[in-house]
C-alpha cells in the first residue's frame, strides 16, 4: 500500500501544489485525502479487503455504512460508501441525509431499531474539558468506530470499480497483499484480469479465506465452462463486460477464467473426461453402430462436417444413443484418398469396427467423401432433414418465378420492421384477425421451413397487407420492389400448398422420440404416390413444383442397396405392417431377403430360443426307461432347423397386431424379444440406424436457427471439442 501511494501521490501533489499557488496556502487534510482517491479513481481499480469508519463519524447511521479499505484498514476512497444491508453503492455528500434517506425507503424497521437504540446526547463540556479530552485522543493511536471484514464492488464511475480479489497478484505494481490493483483500459479487451466481485453472503459458512477462494475459483470455472458448453456460447463471454457484472451480481467472491484458460486448459479438460466415457459407451454395444455425417457453413463461409455415431444401449428402454465423435474442417484440396484416411482413422480412434456399421447417414454433398464412403463398402443413406433442405431450395425456392416473390416479401417485412407506425399498423390488424400467437417474421434461408413459414404467414395476412403498405411512406421505398400483385399472391399460394406435407413431414420427425429410418419409405411414398401427385386443377406452377420435387425425391433414394435397406428396416417396423402399399411388399421382404437375413444371423451367431434365452441347464437326473428307448427319437424329430426356426418367428411376428403408430418400435421389440429373440436381434440392427443426422431436439424451426446460428459463430480452435460436449455434455 505503502509504495502505490507513493508512486501516486506525486501526481497528486503537483495538482495539489498547483492548486495551493492559485490562491489556497492550505488544505484541509481531509480535502487532501478525497483529492488523492479521486486521482487515483480516475485511472485504476482498487482491490479492498474491509468496509471501516473513522473514529470522527459519530452519527449513528454509520453503524449501517462503511468506506472501502485495505486490509491494514487504510480508507481507499471517501467518494463513495457501502451498505452493509443491501450492498448498495451510494455517493458520500459528506453528510448524514442520504445515508438517513436510504435508510428510509430501503430498510425503514433498521431504521426504527437504531433510532430507539441511540444513546442520549452527552451533557456539553467547557472549554477546559474540551481541551483535555483533545489531548488524550491525540495520545491515542488511530483508530476506527468499526472495521467489518467485507468482499465486493464498488462503481465509482462508468470504468472505475474498487473491487476485493483475495487471490490476484500484479507484479507490475510492488504492492502488499492487502491491496491489489487491476489496471482497467477503456476497452473490455484491455483489462489485464477477469474479476467480477460483490459482497460476500452473510449466511455462507466461514471458512478459512484462502480456501474459500480455492473453491469459489473453481466452482465459477466450472459453472461458466458448463454455461458455454451448453448454451454453445463463444469463450469470449468471458471478456464481455456485461457477463462480468452478471456474475458479480449473482456470486461472491469470484473469478472468471479468462478465454486464454477456458479453450487452453478448462475445456480441454472436461472433454478428456467425457470422450472416455464415449469411448466406454462404445465399447459396450454389443449391436450395430450407424455413422451419420452432417455438413455445415460457418460464419467465415467454412464449410465443416460433423461425425457422429448412434447405437441401441443393451439395458436400456425406448433409447437410440447418439454421440458425436468429430468435427473436421472441410479443405477443398482433400481427394477420395484423403477422406477414406480420415475415416479409418476416426474408426480407429474411437475402436469401431467397420463391419459393425450397418449404415452412414450422409447430411453432405462433398462429392469426394460420398465417394471415399462407396469405396468403403459402406451403406450411404441421405439424412431426411438434409434432403427436405436441399429438395425445397434447389427445387422450389430458386426457380425465377418463386425467388422473386420472396425477394418482394422480405423487402415488405424489411420497411414494416424499420417504421414503427407501420409495425403497429400491422400489430393492430393481426388482433383483429387473432393471428398474432404466430407472428410474421423475416426468414432465415439457411433453414427452408423458416421460409415456408414466412410464406404461409405472409399469406395468412393478404387481407390486411395492402393497409400495411399504405402507411409506409412512399418515398422510402420503390414501388417495384414492395407492391404485392396478384400473380404474386398466386406463386406464394402454390408454394404453400404444394409444400405443406414437407412442413408435417418434419414436425413428425420432431415429434418422434426415436425418429428411425424405417420412417423414410412410409413417408416417400406418401410424399410422392399422393401428396405429389399432378391433378387437373392445379396451376401451371405447381403442376411444375409437384413434378420437380417428387423427381428430386425419387432419385435420392434410388439406390439399391438404400432401397432394400429401407424396405427391411419398415418390414421390421410393427407400426408399418399393414400400409395399404406395404403389405404384399412386407410379405415377399419377410419370405425373402429378411428370410434370408435371419437365417445368416442364427447362422453365425448361434439360435436363441425363447424358452432357454437367459437360462442356465439344470442337473440331469436318471433316464426313465421310456426316455431311454425313445429319447433320442423324440428330440430328433422335435428340433427345428435353423431355416425352420426362421420361418417360425416370422410367422410369429405376422400374426402380431398392427402397433398403433404413437408406439415406439423401440419399446415393442424389447418386450416382443421373449417370443421371437432372433428377429428381434436383427431389427436391432436396423431399430440403430436414424432416419436424420439431426437430433429431434434440433428438428423445430426455432431451435434450428438459433443452434446453427451459435455454431456458425465458433472458431477452428473450439469448435471440435464444444460441440463434442454440447451433445455428450449432461447437467
Amino acid at each position: 500500500m505503502t509504495s502505490l501511494k507513493s508512486r501516486l501521490c506525486g501526481e497528486a501533489a503537483s495538482k495539489v501544489n498547483v492548486h495551493n499557488a492559485k490562491g489556497s496556502n492550505t488544505q484541509n487534510k481531509n480535502d487532501n485525502q478525497l483529492l488523492l482517491s479521486q486521482l487515483i479513481e480516475e485511472k485504476h481499480t482498487f482491490v479492498y479487503k474491509k468496509l471501516v469508519v473513522p473514529m470522527t463519524m459519530r452519527s449513528i447511521y454509520w453503524k449501517c455504512y462503511g468506506f472501502p479499505a485495505s486490509e491494514d484498514g487504510e480508507i481507499l476512497t471517501k467518494v463513495k460508501i457501502v451498505c452493509l444491508l443491501c450492498k448498495t453503492v451510494i455517493a458520500y455528500n459528506r453528510n448524514t441525509s442520504n445515508l438517513r434517506m436510504h435508510l428510509q425507503n430501503k430498510h425503514p424497521q433498521e431504521l426504527q431499531n437504531l433510532e430507539m437504540q441511540a444513546p442520549p446526547r452527552k451533557p456539553r463540556l467547557d472549554a477546559k474539558e474540551k481541551r483535555a479530552l483533545k489531548k488524550h485522543n491525540k495520545s491515542l493511536p488511530a483508530s476506527y468506530m468499526y472495521s467489518t471484514e467485507s468482499d465486493g464492488t464498488v462503481e465509482v464511475e462508468k470504468h472505475v470499480q474498487i473491487v476485493s480479489d483475495p487471490n490476484i497478484t500484479l507484479e507490475e505494481f510492488n504492492t502488499p497483499q492487502s491491496l491489489r490493483v487491476v489496471v482497467k483500459g477503456d476497452s473490455p479487451g484491455q483489462t489485464n484480469q477477469n474479476v467480477a466481485f460483490l459482497m460476500q453472503d452473510d449466511n455462507s459458512p466461514s471458512m478459512d479465506m484462502q480456501d474459500q477462494g480455492a473453491v469459489d475459483r473453481k466452482t465459477i470455472s466450472d459453472a461458466i465452462a458448463e454455461f458455454i458448453i451448453t448454451d454453445l456460447q463463444l469463450p469470449d463471454v468471458v471478456e464481455a463486460p456485461g457477463f462480468q457484472r452478471l456474475v458479480a451480481t449473482l456470486r461472491s467472491p469470484c473469478e472468471i477464467p479468462s478465454k486464454l484458460r477456458l479453450v487452453d486448459d478448462v475445456i480441454p479438460k472436461i472433454y478428456d473426461t467425457y470422450r472416455e466415457t464415449v469411448v466406454v459407451s462404445l465399447n459396450s454395444v454389443v449391436g450395430d453402430v450407424t455413422i451419420s455425417i452432417e455438413e455445415w457453413e460457418s460464419a467465415s463461409s467454412e464449410i465443416y462436417i460433423t461425425v457422429s455415431a448412434h447405437f441401441l444401449q443393451q439395458g436400456l428402454e425406448d433409447q437410440l444413443q447418439s454421440k458425436v465423435l468429430l468435427t473436421y474442417q472441410c479443405s477443398q484440396l482433400s481427394d477420395t484418398s484423403q477422406w477414406r484416411r480420415m475415416m479409418d482413422n476416426l474408426l480407429l480412434e474411437w475402436n469401431l469396427k467397420a463391419e459393425k456399421v450397418k449404415a452412414v447417414i450422409i447430411a453432405t454433398e462433398q462429392a469426394e467423401l460420398i465417394s471415399a464412403l462407396a469405396l468403403r463398402g459402406f451403406t450411404l443413406i441421405p439424412c431426411l432433414i438434409f434432403t427436405l433442405q436441399k429438395v425445397c431450395m434447389k427445387g422450389c425456392f430458386t426457380l425465377p418465378v418463386v425467388s422473386n416473390v420472396i425477394t418482394k416479401v422480405r423487402s415488405l417485412l424489411a420497411l414494416v420492421y424499420r417504421y414503427s407506425n407501420v409495425l403497429t399498423t400491422l400489430r393492430i390488424q393481426e388482433h383483429i384477425l387473432q393471428l398474432e400467437d404466430v407472428p410474421l417474421t423475416s426468414d432465415y434461408p439457411k433453414a427452408w421451413i423458416s421460409t415456408y413459414i414466412m410464406l404461409e404467414q405472409f399469406l395468412a395476412r393478404r387481407s390486411i397487407i395492402n393497409s400495411v403498405i399504405e402507411s409506409i411512406d412512399p418515398s422510402s421505398y420503390e414501388k417495384d420492389l414492395v407492391i404485392i400483385t396478384d400473380d404474386d399472391w398466386a406463386v406464394i399460394e402454390d408454394v404453400v400448398t404444394v409444400l405443406e406435407p414437407f412442413k408435417v413431414t418434419t414436425m413428425t420427425l420432431a415429434e418422434e422420440k426415436a425418429p428411425l429410418v424405417s420412417l423414410l419409405k412410409p413417408l416417400m411414398w406418401q410424399l410422392i404416390s399422393v401428396h405429389l401427385k399432378v391433378r387437373e386443377n392445379d396451376s401451371t406452377l405447381g403442376k411444375e413444383l409437384k413434378v420437380i420435387l417428387s423427381k428430386m425425391l425419387k432419385e435420392r433414394y434410388s439406390e439399391k442397396s438404400v432401397d432394400m435397406v429401407l424396405k427391411a428396416a419398415t418390414t421390421l417396423d410393427p407400426r408399418f405392417k399393414q400400409l395399404p402399399y406395404s403389405v404384399e411388399e412386407a410379405k415377399a421382404m419377410l419370405n425373402g431377403p429378411v428370410k434370408v437375413l435371419l437365417t445368416q444371423m442364427i447362422e453365425e451367431n448361434g439360435n436363441i430360443t425363447a424358452e432357454n434365452e437367459g437360462q442356465t441347464p439344470s442337473k440331469k437326473g436318471r433316464l426313465s426307461g421310456m426316455e431311454f428307448l425313445l429319447g433320442d427319437l423324440c428330440a430328433s424329430s422335435s428340433a427345428l432347423s435353423i431355416s425352420e426356426r426362421a420361418e417360425l418367428e416370422i410367422a410369429q411376428y405376422q400374426s402380431e397386431p398392427t402397433a398403433n403408430l404413437d408406439h415406439c418400435p423401440l419399446t415393442w421389440w424389447q418386450k416382443a424379444a421373449a417370443k421371437f429373440p432372433n428377429l428381434a436381434r436383427l431389427a436391432s440392427s436396423y431399430n440403430c440406424i436414424p432416419a436424420s443426422a439431426t437430433p429431434p431436439s434440433r428438428i423445430p424451426v426455432e431451435s434450428q436457427i438459433m443452434f446453427d446460428m451459435k455454431r456458425a459463430k465458433l472458431g477452428p480452435e473450439i469448435v471440435d471439442k464444444l460441440l463434442f460436449l454440447n451433445s455428450n455434455h449432461n447437467m
